[in-house]
């Protein structure tokens, strides 16, 4: 039998604020690394090697950031991330 999970009783602001932390979190995880790349690139004279790779990096852990955002939370340590405070 799957528990249900208990009503959110926080402000509509506090809600708006969770997820627009989430979602500024994993934009900068996909951006900085390219632009780090970048610099990098620019400082060492590297002809965009560095670039590739930070993008990519970036992008994989963009994707895998969003995928265990959508994952249901689990009681073990393999999967989604709990909501709130652990349970005791």
């Amino acid at each position: 039998m799957l528990a249900q999970k208990p009503p959110d009783d926080r402000s509509s602001l506090a809600q708006a604020m969770e997820w627009t932390s989430r979602i500024t979190t994993i934009a900068m995880e996909m951006v900085v690394p390219g632009l780090l790349g970048y610099w990098l690139d620019q400082r060492l004279g590297t002809r965009g090697v560095l670039l590739i790779v930070g993008v990519a990096l970036g992008f994989a852990t963009g994707l895998w950031h969003l995928i265990r955002l959508t994952m249901p939370p689990t009681d073990g340590d393999g999967g989604g991330s709990k909501e709130g405070p652990p349970e005791v």
